[in-house]
Parts: structure tokens; sequence; C-alpha cells
């Protein structure tokens, strides 16, 4: 049976005999390989200045990847006993899929379900119902599934597709206590409950709601307790890259800082090192192979991770795109820990939205504003201008998209639309929160107030919010 955690030294030296960052080398090390590594790691009498590593960021982590996947050699371990999980984007092509070892992910899984246990954020006797997604290479429900019974829940896996009707009908009929989802999915099911005769919501009794994968703003949090009463609102922070490692439990950290915008995240430091750094330091280069000291607690920049749970295919520096600051644990978390001596090990991350350099997400899908670009700015299309705008629904917390196009007159419309529909994942389920306008003239779009440029991305949402 393999480490649920590695140390830094055993890390740090795969990671250099590893192509995703050691460009000389062609495929990940095997098995024997790995062993010569860690053993040469026992002997080193320091554990390595993690400021002196290189950082490693998506565009180029993604491109070794792309590579790795393509190739079929007996040699490639990295097509080898992976678990394959699709990363968070739109790109309009063959979606990215992110391996890490198998068994390396099962052992993450039962080490979060006892994180989670531990934070009191599952209970003896919960019951939990998830309407996560499952199928088209995205894995949210069955990953949901596992860590929460790892954790002691018993969990229903309802998905993305059981109608809000019959969801909202097994919340009452199985006295489910806990609602799990992705962020939209729960805002949709809490919204159809709002509809509900009272002696039909009287039948549900639900006094937790686990969200993931995107955030919820302070309006949609204050929206599900207004329809719910007094829930918990809780949270599981992960991607394809990092697989799920922190918890948003409001009971340790209160939720006194969250009014603009950013939300608390418990952390276990023995299984993910995070940096914060000044975001200036990605101004100059695509590839930042340069070293960078992390900023004091206390200070936003550029959230960088090093996971000491992935060793056959290490995450070191990883540039996550996300902005947020480090904090240690309030004083009152230790009346909410079992057992307490784990107070010692946390931290705090206030994470406070993307870097609105990289990208932006709506309905649960991450979207690169490169990928965003080089769509909209193929010749094909003829797009003269483009503008997309995220914004709130009137009637509700849930996030709209409207895509504003200016086309050259020979341009065809009924191909485009379907190809921005299919780059923007749109579905039956989020069709009424997404919108294309063909416009004729500039003046229809909004600018910038100095130069008068056409703002390619709008986030009105958060602009509303203060953010």
């Amino acid at each position: 049976m393999k480490a649920s955690v590695f140390s830094l030294q055993e890390v740090v030296a795969v990671a250099r005999i590893h192509p995703f960052y050691a460009a000389h080398i062609r495929y990940p090390p095997d098995a024997k390989a790995i062993q010569s590594a860690l053993d040469s790691a026992a002997q080193e009498k320091s554990a390595p200045e993690l400021h002196l590593v290189p950082l490693t960021t998506k565009k180029v982590l993604y491109k070794t990847i792309a590579q790795l996947m393509a190739d079929t050699s007996p040699e490639n371990t990295y097509r080898q006993g992976s678990y394959l999980s699709i990363t968070g984007g739109g790109s309009g092509g063959t979606p990215m899929l992110f391996a890490t070892d198998a068994i390396e992910n099962r052992m993450q899984r039962a080490r979060t379900g006892e994180f989670i246990r531990a934070c009191g954020l599952v209970e003896a006797g919960d019951w939990v119902l998830t309407t996560h997604v499952s199928g088209h290479f995205y894995r949210s429900l069955d990953l949901t599934l596992e860590i929460l019974e790892n954790a002691g829940a018993s969990v229903l896996g309802a998905g993305n597709h059981m109608e809000p009707a019959d969801v909202t009908n097994a919340l009452a009929n199985y006295r489910v206590n806990v609602l799990s989802g992705d962020g939209s999915q729960v805002i949709k099911i809490v919204r159809h409950i709002s509809t509900l005769a009272a002696e039909e919501r009287q039948q549900i009794k639900l006094d937790k709601i686990i969200y993931t994968s995107e955030p919820l703003t302070p309006a949609q949090r204050a929206y599900i307790t207004d329809v719910l009463g007094p829930v918990k609102v809780c949270s599981i922070l992960g991607s394809s890259e990092t697989g799920a490692w922190a918890l948003r439990c409001p009971h340790l950290t209160g939720d006194h800082h969250e009014v603009s915008g950013a939300t608390d995240f418990v952390f276990d430091s023995r299984t993910m090192l995070v940096e914060i750094l000044d975001p200036s330091i990605l101004d100059d280069a695509d590839n930042v192979v340069g070293e960078g000291k992390a900023l004091p607690d206390g200070s936003p920049g550029i959230i960088v991770q090093t996971s000491l749970q992935r060793l056959k295919n290490p995450l070191v520096r990883y540039v996550s795109g996300d902005i947020g600051s480090l904090h240690p644990l309030p004083e009152l978390a230790g009346a909410g820990m079992r057992p307490t001596g784990e107070l010692e090990h946390l931290r705090v991350l206030r994470l406070r939205g993307r870097d609105r350099r990289f990208s932006f997400k709506w309905y649960g899908s991450y979207f690169q504003f490169d990928n965003m670009e080089a769509f909209m700015q193929a010749e094909e299309w003829g797009i003269l201008h483009w503008q997309a705008v995220l914004a709130s629904l009137e009637s509700s917390p849930q996030l709209t998209l409207e895509v504003r196009i200016i086309l050259s007159s020979a341009a065809p419309k009924s191909r485009l639309i379907e190809a921005i529909e299919t780059f923007f994942f749109v579905l039956p389920e989020n069709r009424h929160l997404f919108q294309i306008k063909f416009l004729e003239r500039v003046t229809e779009l909004e600018r910038s107030s100095t130069g008068g440029k056409v703002l390619n991305f709008i986030d009105k949402a958060h602009r509303e919010l203060g953010s």
C-alpha cells in the first residue's frame, strides 16, 4: 500500500526526473526510477528550499500533458494505471484529461473523507443527496460519493440529469438532511423548493448544503438560507490537478470575512503546501522559471500549490490561477474540530476568486481567456468584434452569460451559433442562462472609459458585489 502523504523531499526528487518539470525528459519515471529518486531523497540532510524551485503554469503543464496523452509508447507511464478526469474549462475541441496515479487518488479520497469528518462537515447519521455531474469524462459524481462515504455519510447519487421535482421528492421520502452539488445545481434545486406549496416544503428537512466546483456569491448563499432557513452552507475545494483538498466550514472559521465575496477554506498543511506570491511574477513571461518568495500571512496574491499526495505525476509550485491569502486558524475553531490535536496542522486560505488574466467561470466550467480569444478570432467565423458578459439573472442569484458579436456580412450565423454553444457547454439545463446577440455597430458594445477599446470580457455579477 502506498503512503497517503509524501515528504517535500520525495515529491521534489521525483519532479526532477519528470517531463512536467524537465523538458529534456520524454516520459514520467517508472516504479524503479521513482524508488531510486526516493532513495536519493532519503540521503539528503535538509528539505529543499521551495522558493528556489521553478514555478509551473497551466499553459506549460497542459502542453506537456497533450504530448503524453497522444503517445501510446509502452514506455509512457503517464497512460498507465491512471485515474483520468477532465479539467474544467471550455476549449472548443478535445477536452484535456489530467492523469493521476489511480492508487494515490484513492488514498487521497480516503484521507479527504477523514478530514471532512474531523472538521465536522459530515456527522454520524447524515444522509446526503448529490446532484454532481457524471459522464462526458467528468468524475465529480463518483468523487463526491466516495469522499462523503469515507467521511461516514450515507449518499444518494442523484446526478445532474435528475429532474428537480424528482430530487425534491427524494429529499422528503428518504429523510435526506444534506444536499450536495455544483453551485449551479444547488441553486437550481433550491429555486424549485421555493416554488413548492408550504405543506410540501415542510417535508424537506435540510440542515446542510455542501457545494463544489464553482463559488456561491454572498447573494446566492443568502438566497439559500432565505428559502431553507438556517442551514450550514459548506464547500469542498478541489480541481483535476490537485484533487479535493480544502473545506469551507463556517463553524470553524466564521463567515465575517465573506461580505466582499471572499471565501475562507480550511486545509491540512501536511497534504498541501500553499504559497502566496506577488501577481507581478507572472507579468513578463509565459514560462515562469524564476524563483519567487512567498508573501506574508494576510497579503493577497497568486495561489501556488505543491501537493504532498501526488508522487507519480507530481504537482510542484503550480500556479492555480486563483487569488487568495493565508491566515492562521481562528481560536474559535478548537470547539468544532475533532480531534483537537489536528489544529496545529490546519491553515486558512481566504480565496478571493480567479485572477481575471487566466479565466472566468460559468455554470461549473472554467473558460480560459486565451482559448476563447483563439476561438473568436478564427478566420472561418468572420467575427469583427466580440464581447462576453457575465451577469446575475434578474429573478434569481444564478449567473447568466451573454455573448455579443459583430460579424462581417458574409459570415455564416447558423454554424457559428452551434460552435459557440458547444464551446460554452450550453445544455438544456443552462440554456435559459445563455444568450447570443448579433449586433451591427461597435457603439452597441461596452468599451473602456479611457482608450475606448472594446472590452472582451465584462464581469457584471461580481462588479455588483463590489469585489
